[in-house]
């Protein structure tokens, strides 16, 4: 009984952690980054106001933290499709079909990760303290998407890969702006398969 406390204590303050990340995430998503604190953190997830403070050293670390969970989260969803459309080999229309699937996820209304992380993108300029955290976000999806155009056979997929992300977040980011019917998903698959059609595969 005396061993099991320990651990029931530190899984109980991970719940705690987790539900103020959850809530900053929300926050950030609904309201912005600059309206993100010790105090509006705590009352979003249903805490006392020094709850946080007791978790999170700076209301930075904190940010820092909801920056990376957006980063797994987005990392995780491009693997789980790009890991569904490799099933039976990787061809043009399974990648592309995955990253179109991918960019209707992330601009869902019910999705926040993909505001955030635009959210994050942009506050780096008022912010530079946040660079680094947004910075992982993006060498992780890069990661990801550098995995998929090697499936695919892409002999040098580092470049592409940046390219790649570059035109998921803009079609994203599109799509929240001024959501279409389907996604515009014939005009996101023609320039996907144009890019594709740009680089070198290995035979």
């Amino acid at each position: 009984m005396t061993e099991d406390r320990p651990k029931t204590r530190y899984a109980r303050g991970q719940e705690r952690r987790d539900a103020l990340v959850d809530a900053a995430i929300g926050l950030i998503g609904t309201r912005g980054l600059e309206r993100v604190s010790f105090r509006s953190v705590a009352e979003a997830a249903g805490f006392p106001p020094s709850t946080t403070s007791y978790f999170f050293g700076s209301v930075g670390e904190l940010i820092d933290a909801a920056i990376t969970r957006i980063a797994e989260n987005v990392t995780a969803k491009v693997t789980a499709l790009l890991d569904v459309a490799q099933t039976g080999g990787l061809t043009r229309d399974d990648l592309a079909d995955a990253i179109m699937d991918l960019v209707s996820l992330l601009s869902s209304p019910d999705d926040d990760d993909s505001l955030v992380q635009f959210e994050a993108y942009l506050a780096v300029r008022r912010r530079p303290e946040l660079a680094d955290s947004v910075h992982r976000i993006m060498r992780m999806i890069e990661e990801a998407a550098e995995a998929a155009l090697g499936a695919f056979g892409i002999a040098e997929p580092h470049l592409p890969a940046r390219h790649f992300l570059a035109l998921i977040d803009g079609y994203t980011l599109h799509e929240i702006a001024r959501p279409t019917p389907g996604g515009n998903r014939t005009a996101l698959r023609d320039a996907l398969f144009r890019v594709l059609d740009s680089y070198d595969r290995t035979p």
